[in-house]
């Protein structure tokens, strides 16, 4: 059983080759169209943070905007592995996320669909959204640190139920990712409730007073949680 790494909120080149080395499997920014300030990027600015990386792990971009067009124009210019599609539902609703999914896979690019946990029909939400994602990602929903995220899915910082992740990651057949207030402290308990493909984490690995770098101590601290529990977690006699 290995559990993927993705780390997010990628701002700069240098970080995204640092968690790489350290082992992270998946590298996530988030893009608007258009120049803007961080922790969004734009276009060419991601490109810049994919850059050193591409090959050594996916590329992941969460578009901060609603709009199929405008994500669809996004994907073309950063070219990314993977688009996490974190809108709340009544901003996208389902049959324009079928739309969105139907043209980035004609792209060749992956869709991860993230569900909102407490306060929502999670279940449903991820049983509707797997017919149309490769990977669904369960996180908290409420409020981002970030006023210009705020009709987005996650950034928040916080756990969230991890009963309904598990019952989740239980009912549906594609790869769940764990994401929501993660961090080297927690994230191996979380692991041992939820069983997840992979696991996602931001804010915990960042640099003190800096939210928009990452801190490599943290990184390869998170790392070294989720492959000591990674072990636990194997079956015996596997290799």
């Amino acid at each position: 059983m290995r559990i993927r790494v993705q780390i997010y909120a990628m701002t700069c080149p240098e970080d995204a080759e640092m968690v790489v080395e350290l082992g992270a499997d998946h590298v996530g920014l988030l893009a608007w169209p258009r120049e803007t300030r961080l922790p969004s990027l734009s276009p060419e600015e991601a490109l810049e943070v994919f850059e050193p990386v591409r090959g050594r792990a996916k590329a992941v971009m969460l578009p901060v905007t609603h709009s199929v067009e405008e994500i669809t124009a996004l994907a073309s210019r950063v070219e990314p592995d993977y688009v996490q599609v974190a809108s709340y539902p009544e901003y996208l609703p389902l049959k324009e996320f079928v739309r969105l999914s139907e043209e980035l896979r004609g792209m060749d690019i992956g869709v991860i669909r993230v569900v909102p946990v407490d306060g929502h029909d999670s279940l449903s939400l991820a049983l509707e959204y797997e017919a149309y994602a490769d990977i669904i990602m369960v996180d908290s929903s409420g409020g981002p640190p970030f006023p210009h995220v705020g009709e987005f899915i996650g950034g928040t910082g916080r756990l969230h139920n991890h009963d309904v992740s598990a019952r989740i990651r239980e009912s549906i057949r594609k790869p769940l990712i764990l994401a929501g207030g993660l961090s080297p402290e927690n994230v191996a308990e979380a692991i041992r409730r939820v069983k997840p493909w992979g696991v996602d984490a931001a804010s915990s690995l960042n640099r003190v007073g800096e939210r928009h770098r990452k801190d490599p101590r943290r990184v390869r601290a998170f790392m070294e949680a989720v492959r000591r529990v990674e072990g636990e977690l194997r079956p015996v006699g596997s290799v």
